[in-house]
């Protein structure tokens, strides 16, 4: 791994446990936890283009890492998937259209719409995050979305094997 995949690897942990930190805070509005829901698998995406050549300034960072992934064997030993390699490639697919939806949650791509940051529209604001009941947030909490955010938690934990 090279050093600046490190330095993004390290904020992305960072921003993970917050997440983590904040989610089992009821009391709290999940406009926090999604902010650093949105950051953590960004920064974790760049720590991967790092490899190669420095990433992109976009926020569009985790799908186009989890598709890279599903073609990763090393990725696909180290987080307990073996053999198995359509298993594998089932859970990178459905957790494209979860990681779509949190790349979207930053405000430079919500556009007019709900983001976990700033109060929108952003010309004309009148909601604030805090205030707001984010879908994605209810979708993260049972089914598929609590799969993803378990499979996340082995991403980061497996990091350095596969990136």
């Amino acid at each position: 791994m090279t050093e600046r995949q490190q330095l993004f690897l390290d904020q992305a942990r960072s921003d993970f446990a917050v997440f983590e930190m904040l989610r089992t805070q009821p009391s709290l509005p999940s406009c926090h936890a999604l902010h650093y829901l949105q950051m953590a698998p960004e920064m974790l995406g760049k720590a991967r283009a790092w490899k190669h050549s420095s990433p992109a300034t976009t926020h569009r960072a985790l799908v186009g890492f989890l598709r890279g992934l599903s073609t990763n064997r090393h990725a696909q030993k180290h987080l307990g998937f073996g053999g198995q390699n359509e298993n594998w490639r089932h859970m990178i697919r459905k957790s494209v259209p979860l990681a779509e939806r949190i790349e979207d949650l930053a405000p430079a791509l919500a556009g007019q719409g709900p983001n976990p940051e700033y109060p929108w529209p952003p010309e004309w604001p009148r909601t604030a995050p805090v205030n707001h009941d984010f879908e994605i947030w209810q979708d993260l909490q049972a089914g598929a979305g609590s799969h993803f955010i378990a499979f996340l938690r082995r991403l980061f934990a497996a990091a350095e094997a596969y990136l």
